[in-house]
């Protein structure tokens, strides 16, 4: 006899932890060049348990945040998303007092030490919000929870619960998946951009602007990079508006994965690289301050960034007539136009400089700066630093290596000698080749 039983906690668990895998948190950082930035942590990394997951802090610690959807149910029909309706699957949900005892379960373990909280939307986006925010209340208020939450708002939500989102949470987001109206309308019919989701984010900009200490601190959303076959150039516009116009903490790239059953099944994926110069670009706009103009550079005529070169890179060979820099001389932020050369490096470089001069590579090495990329572009006594008309040609241009030399002890070589065929002995496409009397013959016997 077959028995039909509802799925325990664990089992809702598994399933509605690794659908979140979705929502990236963080990247982690190397290096103290922009260059250093790469794509988020893999899907494949390890995490202690299911629902746990290692998101890095600015300060370049770790921590573990429990990270789980309430519901994977979803009536939207997003092309691209696993979760929309076009899959046929068993969805699973938690109830509230379910979730928000699992959450504080684990907290007091010290297995996780914060909560990030995401759904499909099951219904409309007020209601699944509103449930949303009960788990969050319970949390706060029953749990006595006071630490860290991440609290999706879903598309559509209405103010009113964007607002006690505000007053629960400390970071907001709403998923922006698409830079454009346009690509909106090619990713969901059900979907507005201007109503579902960038009216949610001005409200939360206008609750974000009282400074609330009890509320929230800040607002973050995500692109999926390629399903509406928008350009890089569209991407950073949008960018542009959310830390311009709303003062977003961070804009997260994630690149398009086609998933079967979806409308894009068949949709080519979108390269890691594309996310990665993405990552870069913001890195230009938010931390080094490039302008738009200077930016513009970056991307070729038809809006997207080039696969061979970083976006610095790029945009330091089109206004190459600035460089090479003097390292004694330069401000700091014409030192952070130096390909190799970070914040970092470049605050230490002006801090030296106060001292004594720079005259040495190993002087600039020692503050972080990457030889192989910044020694076109800069220079100082003792330097050898390209003229800059020629760095367009020379900069890291690949010089063919010289043969070794042979041994000492290795005999001369034998002349090369004609075939009767009038190739030489080296020859293994004659006729001839390998029969008697053919120079060739003795190699082919050889080998």
């Amino acid at each position: 006899m077959l028995i039909q039983s509802d799925p325990d906690r664990y089992q809702k668990l598994e399933r509605l932890a690794g659908m979140a895998t979705d929502d990236v948190l963080s990247r982690p950082r190397k290096g103290n060049d922009y260059a250093a930035v790469r794509a988020p942590y893999s899907r494949a990394e390890s995490n202690p348990a299911p629902g746990v997951y290692k998101a890095s802090m600015p300060n370049g610690r770790t921590t573990n945040l429990f990270r789980v959807m309430f519901t994977d149910f979803c009536k939207m029909d997003c092309y691209f998303c696993p979760n929309s309706h076009w899959v046929p699957r068993k969805r699973f949900s938690f109830k509230v007092d379910e979730l928000a005892r699992t959450f504080h379960e684990m907290e007091r373990r010290h297995t996780v030490e914060g909560l990030f909280l995401s759904s499909g939307v099951a219904g409309s986006g007020s209601k699944t919000t509103e449930k949303l925010i009960k788990v969050v209340d319970l949390v706060r208020n029953k749990y006595d929870f006071k630490g860290y939450i991440h609290l999706k708002v879903m598309p559509g939500t209405e103010y009113e619960y964007v607002e006690q989102a505000y007053r629960l949470g400390t970071r907001l987001s709403v998923n922006l998946e698409t830079p454009t109206v346009e690509g909106m309308k090619r990713l969901s019919r059900m979907k507005d951009l201007e109503r579902d989701m960038l009216s949610q984010m001005h409200w939360m900009d206008g609750l974000l602007r009282q400074r609330n200490p009890d509320g929230a601190v800040g607002q973050v959303t995500q692109l999926v990079v390629g399903a509406a076959d928008e350009s890089d150039w569209d991407v950073y516009q949008r960018m542009v508006q959310l830390y311009g116009q709303w003062n977003f903490k961070r804009v997260y790239y994630n690149p398009f994965l086609p998933i079967r059953y979806t409308p894009l099944e068949d949709h080519e994926p979108t390269p890691i690289w594309r996310t990665n110069r993405l990552y870069q670009i913001d890195w230009l706009k938010r931390i080094y301050r490039y302008d738009d103009d200077e930016i513009r550079h970056a991307y070729d005529p038809a809006g997207f960034l080039s696969l061979e070169d970083d976006p610095k890179t790029v945009i330091a060979l089109s206004t190459v007539d600035r460089f090479p820099l003097d390292i004694n001389e330069a401000s700091k932020a014409d030192l952070l136009r130096v390909p190799g050369i970070g914040p970092t490096s470049a605050e230490r470089i002006v801090r030296q400089r106060e001292r004594h001069k720079i005259d040495t590579w190993r002087d600039l090495a020692a503050m972080g700066v990457v030889r192989k990329r910044a020694t076109p572009f800069v220079s100082f006594p003792g330097s050898d630093a390209l003229p800059a008309r020629q760095l367009k040609l020379d900069l890291f241009k690949e010089h063919p290596s010289r043969p070794a030399p042979a041994p000492m002890s290795s005999p001369r070589p034998e002349p090369q000698s004609a075939a009767p065929c009038g190739q030489v002995r080296s020859c293994s496409g004659c006729a001839l080749y390998g029969t008697p009397g053919h120079p060739g013959y003795r190699i082919k016997m050889a080998a």
